[in-house]
């Protein structure tokens, strides 16, 4: 597996500093065993939304956790260690799995995954069909980035609600985040969430918030709940056709991290290896008793925050899922983390993904003064934050963020004139 990085150690403090307020990849920075626990805090990072949906559906969080770490190493072998991306949960799942799960069983919703898939894999033999040329005129820096801003603003009202619960809290972990971040150095600056969920997690505990009990019953090893699919076609066309709008918000994913990066992912490695990557993830988690996986703002949000943006890092991160699935008392421990800490690492997390639609119009210069792109940024935004969805059929809804794109790409086509 390539990565950028080279292991060559710290160097001189006032570098360090400069390279850090410049936005550049600091990975080479860091020892090998360094990266291991940097790589940690991706996991955390992206555990609440990732055994959130288990809960709702019912799946097992522990089969899920190993389906996330095998899924996010398969992507980084399609992309070639060349997005680092790191695959969760997907939320457009939930309502179709309910209906399958109600209709039939889970076992059989698996199967609808498996075929969300299969869906992905299509997608991407059309988009390498088409070429990387074609892809970026679909989807140009005033596409692109008003739908990463709707990314991160459109998980706002969910950061509010976990941090509501208890504000003290979610201030407590907000302000150790960003504390880490301004004054920490060397290491201790580059894993601003995982102190961040330390503090807010201790003092959560000083104010009687956190449950011990799931811990102290749960055992120190086991293996995952893993189950096999079971097909059928009346609940293969309830969940699979979910796999289109997960594949516009992967997609638009796929883009933010290109530009927190500063690499076109359009051209290296292209949108269709993580297509296929995710394609294949998606079908091992399916046979497995896992949720369809999809890329996560969340780990965008710790790539823009920490600088560190070497593939082996979020591999890491992905061991990390897959050691805890086989440890029960982790996973308690995971579930016992109250969602004020969570909602307030989020706040800072949800906000630099919108960070980064913006500096996307900044260095792409795009001027919004010019009436077509001021339309375009404007009904991707007023839509993806609004909150509008359409339902296709039962089971299936359009999201604000699916909508909000599918705008920005129409309007980008139709309205006269070239992007500028």
């Amino acid at each position: 597996m390539s990565d950028d990085s080279r292991n060559t150690g710290p160097g001189p403090e006032k570098d360090f500093e400069q390279e850090f307020r410049e936005g550049r990849d600091i990975s080479y920075r860091f020892s090998t065993p360094q990266k291991v626990l940097i790589g940690l805090q991706h996991t955390m990072a992206m555990l609440g939304a990732t055994v959130l949906v288990p809960v709702i559906t019912g799946l097992n969080v522990s089969a899920t956790l190993f389906a996330v770490g095998v899924g996010t190493l398969i992507f980084h072998f399609f992309t070639k260690g060349r997005v680092p991306g790191f695959l969760g949960s997907s939320f457009a799942f939930i309502a179709p799995l309910l209906i399958a799960a109600e209709t039939l069983s889970l076992q059989h919703a698996q199967a609808g995954i498996i075929g969300a898939g299969v869906v992905y894999m299509l997608v991407g033999l059309l988009v390498q069909a088409i070429g990387p040329d074609r892809v970026a005129k679909i989807f140009p820096p005033i596409v692109t980035g008003p739908i990463i801003m709707v990314i991160g603003l459109g998980l706002a009202p969910v950061a509010m609600d976990m941090a509501g619960a208890h504000w003290g809290i979610a201030l407590l972990t907000l302000l150790a985040a960003i504390g880490i971040t301004m004054f920490g150095k060397g290491i201790i600056k580059v894993i601003p969430i995982l102190g961040g969920l330390i503090i807010g997690y201790v003092g959560a505990i000083v104010v009687g918030l956190v449950d011990f009990s799931g811990i102290g019953e749960a055992a120190f090893i086991g293996l995952p709940g893993f189950t096999l699919p079971r097909f059928e076609w009346q609940v293969l066309l309830i969940v699979t056709p979910a796999a289109i709008v997960s594949i516009i918000e992967h997609i638009g994913d796929i883009l933010a991290i290109g530009n927190t990066i500063d690499r076109d992912v359009k051209v290296d490695p292209g949108i269709h290896p993580t297509l296929y990557g995710g394609g294949v993830a998606t079908m091992i988690s399916g046979l497995l008793g896992g949720p369809s996986l999809t890329t996560y703002g969340e780990n965008i949000g710790v790539l823009a925050i920490t600088r560190v943006h070497a593939t082996f890092v979020v591999s890491m991160g992905a061991v990390w899922a897959i050691v805890m699935a086989f440890i029960p008392k982790i996973e308690a421990f995971i579930q016992s983390i109250p969602g004020p800490v969570i909602g307030g690492v989020s706040i800072l997390l949800y906000g630099m993904i919108a960070g980064v639609g913006i500096r996307t119009l900044v260095e792409a210069k795009v001027s919004l003064l010019i009436p077509r792109n001021l339309i375009i940024a404007s009904v991707v935004l007023i839509i993806g934050v609004g909150g509008v969805a359409i339902e296709v059929f039962e089971g299936l809804e359009l999201s604000a963020m699916v909508m909000a794109a599918v705008a920005g790409i129409v309007l980008q086509q139709v309205l006269p004139g070239e992007p500028r």
